[in-house]
């Protein structure tokens, strides 16, 4: 049986990406997308979780995790995903096929071209369509194409990607990879001797047939005899044609995957210098994801009405706006209560308070308190937000609750 080549391999995890990126989108979980970010509302949804503008700092957490994991997994193993993932390298792969498909349905160079740059056209508006996807629900999006309903920035955006798409399969592709992307050039600071790369055994060059079959193959034109170069993706294909051009007279390959320094064996500074980094991080991700609480709640005095005096000697009343964020999938409901001052009375329309999924919702309260209770003229005030469902959900703000000096009479209330 005819084991599997590199490049079957590589399809075989291109279409699986393919599958993945093209079907989270319609992926629903509680009713929203499993991977969406909502631009007018500045929502993540993400695998049933909402994440809201103001819990931005997961994303520097998360950012800094796939920062630091990019940096280890160079080290490791070089430009792997460059050659088997990057979407560069997939989109382009794809735009391969459709071109050799095309050749197969004319033989006329100009008709083949017009077919070709037709279909590299229309892949590219799907590729796109399925970007836009990711943060227009995509059952709204066939929707609005099939009305002809399509807002102008929905629309204006997937143009704006298919040109862009359209003129790097078409005239780019794997030129991006050598001369434009920060990747290219950022590895080169984190190779050592133990990186994983593709390298001609230059121990067993007489051996080389010279049929230059690794370069025609090369989607970056480089000649992987010359040495590593920067160009070079790891896609496998000089693997692929050196050994088949070899097997035909019974020999192995000349060019392959390898490491360099096999015999050392100490540890590796930088690899262990960003596992313990990403391990820090990964810890702070995980603590943060598991103590977050899916709601936000926010105090602030009504500074229009600082205070409001009852009766002479009685009571006064102080006025709030409670900002309150539902930050889960479904409806819940909260208990408001209030302390700081002995005896002080919370007045809003209703307590508790049911909030619907995924929603924000503002509230008016005042809070009475008897002057004889207040010992200094501001006193600090802690309202508590509590889920009766699970005590564990409970959040508290702090807010002043003031009283005048004088009254309107001039004398001390």
């Amino acid at each position: 049986m005819t084991s599997m080549t590199f490049r079957d391999k590589r399809w075989l995890v291109a279409w699986l990406q393919a599958a993945v990126v093209i079907g989270l989108p319609f992926v629903r979980i509680s009713g929203e997308s499993a991977v969406r970010f909502d631009v007018p509302t500045l929502k993540l949804y993400f695998f049933g979780s909402v994440v809201w503008i103001s819990e931005a700092y997961f994303f520097l957490l998360v950012f800094l995790l796939f920062a630091f994991g990019i940096m280890l997994f160079t080290v490791l193993y070089g430009r792997i995903w460059c050659g088997w993932a990057c979407p560069q390298t997939v989109l382009s792969d794809f735009a391969r096929l459709i071109e050799r498909l095309t050749a197969l349905l004319s033989g006329h160079r100009a008709v083949r071209a017009l077919i070709s740059h037709g279909l590299l056209l229309l892949f590219s508006s799907l590729v796109s369509a399925t970007l836009i996807g990711y943060f227009v629900p995509p059952s709204a999006l066939v929707r609005d194409v099939l009305a002809r309903t399509l807002g102008p920035w929905t629309f204006g955006s997937w143009i704006l990607f298919t040109s862009l798409a359209y003129l790097n399969l078409a005239f780019v592709r794997q030129r991006f990879c050598g001369s434009v992307c920060p990747y290219a050039r950022f590895q080169s600071a984190f190779f050592d001797e133990k990186t994983l790369t593709i390298a001609f055994d230059s121990s067993r060059s007489e051996e080389c047939l010279g049929c230059e079959a690794c370069v025609r193959a090369c989607p970056a034109g480089i000649d992987i005899r010359n040495g590593l170069q920067v160009e070079c993706i790891n896609c496998a294909e000089c693997i692929d044609s050196c050994s088949r051009q070899r097997g035909r007279y019974g020999k192995d390959t000349l060019v392959g995957y390898t490491r360099g320094a096999q015999g050392q064996k100490r540890m590796r500074t930088r690899v262990a210098g960003l596992s313990a980094v990403i391990a820090v991080i990964a810890v702070m991700l995980a603590y943060q994801v598991h103590s977050r609480i899916p709601v936000g709640f926010w105090v602030v005095r009504d500074d229009r009405q600082p205070y409001h005096q009852v009766s002479v000697k009685g009571s006064m009343l102080n006025a709030y706006n409670l900002f309150i964020e539902n930050r889960s999938l479904s409806p819940e409901l909260y208990q408001l209560d209030v302390s700081g001052i002995r005896d002080a009375q919370l007045v809003l329309a209703r307590n508790p308070v049911l909030l619907p999924p995924n929603s924000r919702v503002t509230l008016r309260v005042y809070v009475f308190a008897k002057r004889q209770n207040i010992i200094d003229r501001i006193t600090r005030l802690t309202f508590t937000l509590v889920n009766p469902a699970s005590r564990e959900i409970k959040v508290s703000q702090e807010a002043p609750f003031m009283y005048p000096e004088r009254s309107e009479k001039g004398v001390d209330i």
